[in-house]
Parts: C-alpha cells; sequence; structure tokens
C-alpha cells in the first residue's frame, strides 16, 4: 500500500507515476471516514516550501489538524506542514524547561511553537518567510489560548541578529537546507544554549563529522524516519559552547 499523509480530514497523496492515485484516493474515503478531501502533493517548491496539491476529492485545502492536545488550523497549499514529526514535537517539548526563551527559525503555522507553549512556560520567537503561514499562526495562538508566542514575518537571517534578547534554545526545522543557516541560528543563542536541528541526509552518513564549527557539540542524534529508498530525516540536539 503506498504512504499517504493525513492531516485532519485531508489525506495526501505523494505523486509517484506507479500510483494509481484516483483508486487509492477512493481506497482512503472508504477506510478513513473521517477523511471527506484527498489531495495529490506533486513536490515542495519555492522559497516557501510549500507543497504543490491538486485536490482530487472533496472541495477544500484548509482544515484543522489535532495532536498532543492542541489545534492547528493551517492551509496545505498554502502552508508546509507534516504529521510525520508530532512524536519529534513532543519528544522537544520534553526536553524544554520551564523559563526558556527560545526562537522557531521556520515555524511554519506554528506546530513546534504552539505544542511548547502548551504545555511549557516559555517566551518564543517564531519566524517564517511565508506570510500564510504567520497568519495561520496567530490563528492558532488564539485557538490554543497561548501565550508570550511572538510571531514574526521575515527572512529568519534577517530576523536572527534583530530579535530583542538572546534565547536559550533554537529550532531549525528545514530539512533540505538548514545547514546553510547554522551562522544565523547562534546570532541569538546564549552560551550553553541548544539547538533542535533536522536534516535530511543519506543513510550512511557519517554523522559525527556534520558539523564544521567546533563550537558546537552533538549531544544527541537520531533517525525520525526515512525520506527516500537512500535518504533519512535525522534530529540532532546540539550545545553551543563558544
Amino acid at each position: 500500500m503506498p504512504s499517504f499523509d493525513i492531516v485532519g480530514d485531508i489525506a495526501i497523496i505523494k505523486f509517484r507515476e506507479e500510483i494509481d492515485v484516483e483508486k487509492l484516493a477512493d481506497y482512503i474515503l472508504q477506510k478513513h471516514k473521517s477523511v471527506k478531501n484527498v489531495a495529490v502533493d506533486y513536490g515542495v517548491a519555492g522559497e516557501t516550501r510549500v507543497r504543490n496539491v491538486q485536490l482530487i476529492r472533496g472541495d477544500k485545502t484548509e482544515t484543522i489538524y489535532k495532536e498532543y492536545g492542541i489545534r492547528l488550523k493551517l492551509d496545505i497549499g498554502k502552508v508546509y506542514f507534516s504529521p510525520r514529526l508530532a512524536t519529534e514535537r513532543w519528544r522537544v517539548v520534553q526536553d524544554v524547561k520551564d523559563g526558556e526563551v527560545i526562537y522557531d527559525m521556520f515555524a511554519g503555522c506554528g506546530p513546534f511553537t504552539i505544542l511548547i507553549s502548551k504545555y511549557k512556560n516559555v517566551e518564543i520567537y517564531a519566524s517564517d518567510i511565508n506570510p500564510y503561514a504567520i497568519e495561520y499562526m496567530k490563528e492558532n495562538i488564539r485557538l490554543n489560548k497561548v501565550s508570550d508566542v511572538y510571531p514574526i514575518l521575515g527572512d529568519a537571517r534577517e530576523v536572527s541578529s534583530q530579535l530583542p534578547e538572546k534565547v536559550d534554545r533554537v529550532i531549525m526545522n528545514l530539512p533540505h537546507s538548514s545547514y546553510e543557516f547554522i551562522p544565523y541560528a547562534l546570532n541569538p543563542l546564549k552560551p550553553g544554549g541548544k539547538i533542535n536541528y533536522y536534516e535530511i541526509l543519506p543513510k550512511d552518513y557519517n554523522l559525527k563529522e556534520r558539523f564544521e564549527d567546533k563550537r558546537l557539540k552533538i549531544v544527541e542524534v537520531h533517525r525520525v524516519h526515512e525520506y527516500s529508498p537512500s535518504k533519512t530525516l535525522f534530529s540532532f540536539t546540539l550545545l553551543f559552547e563558544p
């Protein structure tokens, strides 16, 4: 059975030439009664990293997704979101301490930010270059009644040097290009601060040699999920020791 994601009442099928998406859509609707819409994902592209989706069943791409007691409103055609990081997001929540100041560099509609704010007494600056993402994040802040979250529309390379205070933790969930943003992540980070870093790498990559900056110490690394037959999404917890 080809894999697919379910976000709220929308099923998302990753397009492949060998898949009969029409047949799979009917199967999904039959087996998953909560699904009302089915979309085909033709890939993620552009500066805002948004899916190119086409509805083949149903009539809407906006939905509300539930995860660990929070609700996230989003449009899958305007904001990138992956339900496959649910367990990983919850793992990060468990690591966060009350009182932390956090910078979520690529926050999207707020999955990391909202979940952390729901369960921890923290302050979070959450930026994204996608204006739709910021608007949905603002709505999700209201929807979940969380506080001390500051949405910022802008390029993380600029935002990182403009935050009003130093932070204890940076979240870098941009797995196709996080590496090029590392210098900017260090701008607002306190000595001894942490980075939750995500990157898609070959399965046999020598993870211990990934970071050239010797001020970054790998505290923990694990596989989040398989991305392709040859690549995996890895999660790194990094300690900043200048």
